[in-house]
């Protein structure tokens, strides 16, 4: 079998759009809710549930993460009808110019963090600052999962069914 190989930053990129993983709402609270897309997410360990997520430090919701140590990943339902809509309030607009919250139904956590009421599934996570890193442009959390739940019905949506069905229409 012969590979295309890359070096270049473009074919790279390419390439790891073949990691398959998921497109979340990621949400924090301070001073007033806030949520963004994110796609770097997975479990690390399951004794204690220990998730890790990656978020851009010039994100308003990296702000408010790293002044709390608090957030909620939202797990997107691919069969829900507002699937779309998520994605692109979440992923295209800016907390800080917009209440990215105001017409969407969610219900929130003992420290007003939102959960969707539209998500798969979703997972309250606390910080472990001792366990968190610096990658320059951005910042590795490593997080305690304190709850979790999950709704009966629907499935999550895949970052590669968002390239699919999803980016080209936004």
């Amino acid at each position: 079998m012969s590979y295309n190989i890359f070096t270049d930053i473009a074919g790279v990129n390419q390439a790891l759009f073949q990691i398959t993983h998921g497109l979340y709402i990621l949400t924090a609270f301070k001073d007033k809710p806030n949520g963004q897309c994110l796609d770097a997410c997975m479990q690390v360990t399951n004794t204690p549930p220990r998730i890790a997520i990656g978020v851009g430090k010039r994100s308003l919701t990296h702000e408010m993460i790293s002044a709390t140590g608090l957030f909620v990943i939202n797990v997107l339902d691919q069969e829900s009808e507002k699937c779309y809509d998520l994605v692109k309030l979440f992923g295209f607009k800016s907390g800080r110019e917009i209440n990215k919250l105001e017409n969407i139904e969610y219900e929130t956590t003992d420290s007003k963090i939102p959960i969707l009421n539209d998500a798969k599934a979703f997972f309250e996570c606390k910080v472990q600052p001792e366990k968190t890193i610096d990658l320059k442009t951005h910042t590795l959390f490593i997080a305690d999962v304190i709850k979790a739940g999950t709704h009966n019905t629907g499935e999550p949506l895949t970052y590669n069914e968002y390239r699919k069905k999803i980016k080209g229409h936004l």
